[in-house]
């Protein structure tokens, strides 16, 4: 669970509705396989911001199955003590180009673009939202998050960390 609010919040993953997005339509088929975290920012005023990551958080990937499932592989610490948490699985689904992730009740909607088939992008979609009338939590639900992946044809590893230790 803990990962979960992990994944929210460097994804994105605000509850929205799905008929918001609207860009390319794309095919599933061009989600299948492993794809690697790039980058990682916000928009703020406009204005892209990307996050400093190292490259152990660099490593996250997800490895979408035609099956409709999707594996999500979050890493986290710094190159000394670089270590994975557990593989969470996600069910998904693709309505034109609005990327729909789902478990255990929880749901995650993204606009999705690519690029070449070689790259996408993770833009969270949110709802309109009231203010609450505490600035940080109006900022926090008002930040659109995006991340970028690239198509891999191995499995993603930190090269450069010097330990990596698996949580179980």
């Amino acid at each position: 669970m803990k990962n979960l609010v992990i994944i929210v919040c460097n994804l994105g993953l605000f509850f929205g509705f799905w008929g918001q997005a609207t860009a390319q339509e794309i095919a599933g088929e061009q989600l299948i396989g492993i794809w690697k975290l790039e980058r990682s920012g916000f928009i703020t005023d406009g204005e892209e911001v990307i996050k400093d990551f190292n490259d152990c958080r660099l490593s996250q990937n997800f490895v979408f199955k035609s099956d409709g499932t999707m594996d999500y592989t979050y890493y986290e610490g710094d190159l000394d003590t670089c270590y994975t948490a557990a593989v969470e699985t996600y069910n998904w689904k693709l309505q034109q180009a609005t990327l729909i992730l789902e478990s255990r009740g929880y749901w995650g909607y993204y606009l999705l673009t690519t690029q070449e088939d070689v790259e996408i992008r993770l833009e969270g979609i949110r709802e309109q939202q009231e203010p609450t009338g505490d600035p940080m939590l109006d900022k926090i639900w008002n930040t659109v998050h995006f991340d970028i992946y690239r198509r891999q044809s191995v499995p993603v590893i930190c090269e450069k960390c010097k330990i990596v230790v698996e949580l179980k």
